[in-house]
C-alpha cells in the first residue's frame, strides 16, 4: 500500500525518492524467496530483472503523462484568468509542463481516455485494491497463528495438524489461522468507519521497522549459509513456477498508482529519471540479495518469509526478541495499512457506480465549496465544488461487499504466494503496464493535437520510441497467457 508524504509540502528530490523506495518495497517482497526457491534461481533472476526494467519504463510513462496534464490544467487555468488559448513552451525555463499540481492516475485517465479506457483503468485498480486487502487479511492472520499454535517444523506442518496439544482437536492450526482471520477484521472495522489515516510519525515508525526487518532477514540468512551452507539446492529453471514467480515480480514492484502523490512535492525534478533509475536499481539488488540468500539458506521458505526466523533452533533471549520482532512485522505494517486501502477501495467503488449509474439530478440536494488548506502559508487554497447526495440505503452495500469479499477469501485460503501471484499476474500487469502505456500514448496525441505542442525533451520518458510500448503490451499477453496455463496445470 502506497505511503506517501504530505502531497500539500514541498520535500527533497532525496525524500521524494526514500518515499518512492518505501512504496515500492512492500509485502510482495515477503514472497519472494519462495516464488524463486519454486521456479529456479536462473529463471528467477532473469524474470525479476525484466519486470524492473518494465516496471520502470512504466514508472517513466506515469511521470511523462503527468507532465502533460499539468499542462492541461495550467492551460485552463490562464483560458480563465484571461483569453489566451496558446501554450508557452520554453526548454530551458520554466514551462506549463512543468509538474506543479497532483493529478492522480484516475484523473489523468478521464482527462485523456475514452470512456472504455476511463472504465478498464477504475476496474483493474479496484480488482488489484480487492487483492491487496485479499493478501493482507491472509498475512497478518497467518503470522498471528504462527504465534499462537506450537513450534512444528515449516516443511512438514498440515493445516489440520493441532494447533497445541492440549487443546481440543477442533481448533487445528487452520480452524485458529481462521479466528485470527475473524480478529483482524473486528479490529480493522472500526479503524475503515472511522475513517483512520497514516499519520506523518506512525508512517515514519513503519519505514524504520521495514527497513530493520529486511535488513534483519538478509543478515540472518547470509550468516546461516556462511555458518551451515546451503540448506536447499533450487533447480535453475522449473517453468512450471513461471506463473508465481510472474506475479509475485509484478507485485513487489507496485509503485504507478501512487507516484503523482511522491513526485509532484518534490523540490527539484531536473533529475527525476536518473533519480528513479537509481531507486529502481538498489530495489533490484536488495530483491536478489534477499530472494537469493533466502532461497539457498532454507529447505522450505514460508510464503511469508518472515516466518522462517520463527521457532527456530536458537534460544537465546536476542534472538528470541529479534524472531518475534520479525514475525509481527508484516502484522503492524498491514494492520496499519489495511484501513486506507479499505477507505481508497470504498471511495473507488464510489465513483465507479456513479459512473456506471449517473446519479439522477433530483437526488443532488445541495453545493459546497472544499478549501484545501495546507501548514504551509504560501500554499494558495483551491476551491473545489462538490455535488453532495441524498444518503442512499445501497451505498451502504459497497462497504459491505469491499470487506466481506476479501475476507472470505481469505477464509477459504492461507496461501499468500497464490494470492500475491494472481493479484500480479492480472489486475496488476493492468496497473503497472497497460494503464501507464494508454496513458502516455493518449497523452503525447493530446499534446500535439489540442495543446499543439510535443512534450518537451526535458518531461519526455527515456523511451519515447512507440516500440517500447507495443514491447510492454506483447510482454504482458505472453506473460497473462503463461501465467494462466500455469495455473490450470497445462503444459507449455
Amino acid at each position: 500500500m502506497v505511503e506517501t508524504g504530505d502531497s500539500n509540502q514541498a520535500y527533497s528530490p532525496a525524500v521524494g525518492f526514500l518515499y518512492i523506495f518505501n512504496l515500492i518495497v512492500g509485502t510482495g517482497a515477503l514472497a519472494l524467496p519462495k516464488a524463486f526457491q519454486s521456479a529456479g534461481y536462473l529463471l528467477s533472476i532473469v524474470l525479476l530483472l525484466i519486470s524492473a526494467v518494465i516496471s520502470y519504463i512504466s514508472a517513466t510513462f506515469i511521470c511523462e503523462a503527468l507532465s502533460v496534464a499539468n499542462a492541461v490544467k495550467n492551460k485552463d487555468k490562464r483560458r480563465q484568468e484571461v483569453e489566451y488559448d496558446d501554450v508557452s513552451v520554453s526548454e530551458s525555463g520554466p514551462s506549463n509542463f512543468e509538474i506543479t499540481q497532483r493529478v492522480e492516475v484516475s484523473a489523468m485517465a478521464n482527462m485523456f481516455l475514452s470512456r472504455a479506457g476511463v472504465l478498464f483503468s477504475s476496474v483493474a485498480l479496484n480488482v488489484y485494491l480487492f487483492g491487496d486487502l485479499a493478501i493482507y487479511s491472509t498475512t497478518v492472520p497467518k503470522s498471528m497463528m504462527n504465534m499462537i499454535c506450537a513450534s512444528i517444523n515449516t516443511s512438514t506442518v498440515q493445516p489440520e495438524d493441532p494447533c497445541q496439544e492440549h487443546w481440543p482437536h477442533v481448533f487445528t492450526r487452520f480452524m485458529v489461522y481462521r479466528l485470527c482471520v475473524l480478529a483482524f477484521i473486528c479490529i480493522c472495522l472500526p479503524m475503515i468507519i472511522v475513517g483512520v489515516t497514516k499519520t506523518k510519525y506512525l508512517q515514519l515508525a513503519t519505514s524504520v521497522s521495514r527497513w530493520t526487518a529486511f535488513s534483519l532477514m538478509i543478515f540472518l540468512a547470509s550468516l546461516q549459509l556462511a555458518t551451515d551452507g546451503a540448506a536447499a539446492s533450487p533447480p535453475p529453471v522449473n517453468l512450471h513456477g513461471f506463473g508465481s514467480l510472474f506475479g509475485v515480480t509484478v507485485y513487489a514492484f507496485m509503485c504507478h498508482h501512487s507516484l503523482p502523490s511522491l513526485v509532484t512535492p518534490m523540490s527539484s525534478k531536473s533529475r527525476l529519471f536518473p533519480g528513479m533509475t537509481g531507486v529502481y536499481s538498489i530495489v533490484l539488488l536488495f530483491y536478489f540479495t534477499l530472494s537469493v540468500t533466502g532461497a539457498f539458506a532454507f529447505k522450505h521458505v514460508e510464503d511469508v518469509y518472515t516466518l522462517n526466523f520463527f521457532h527456530d533452533d536458537n534460544n537465546s533471549a536476542l534472538y528470541f526478541l529479534i524472531d518475534h520482532f520479525l514475525v509481527l512485522f508484516p502484522i503492524f505494517t498491514l494492520t496499519t495499512n489495511y484501513p486506507i486501502v479499505g477507505i481508497t477501495l470504498i471511495n473507488n467503488i464510489k465513483v465507479l457506480k456513479d459512473m456506471i449509474m449517473p446519479v439522477p439530478e433530483g437526488n443532488l440536494t445541495e453545493e459546497e465549496t472544499l478549501l484545501e488548506t495546507s501548514d504551509d502559508e504560501r500554499t494558495i487554497q483551491r476551491p473545489h465544488s462538490r455535488s453532495i447526495r441524498k444518503v442512499d440505503p445501497r451505498d451502504l452495500i459497497i462497504p459491505a461487499v469491499v470487506i466481506a469479499l476479501p475476507t472470505c477469501i481469505s477464509l477459504f485460503t492461507d496461501n499468500v504466494l497464490l494470492l500475491a501471484s494472481i493479484t500480479g499476474s492480472y489486475p496488476g500487469v493492468g496497473v503497472q503496464f497497460i494503464i501507464p502505456c494508454l496513458l502516455v500514448l493518449a497523452a503525447r496525441s493530446y499534446s500535439k493535437t489540442v495543446l499543439n505542442f510535443p512534450v518537451p525533451k526535458k518531461h519526455q520518458s527515456p523511451f519515447t520510441h512507440p516500440a517500447w510500448i507495443y514491447a510492454i503490451f506483447g510482454w504482458a499477453f505472453f506473460s497473462i497467457l503463461m501465467v494462466t496455463l500455469n495455473m490450470f496445470h497445462l503444459s507449455f
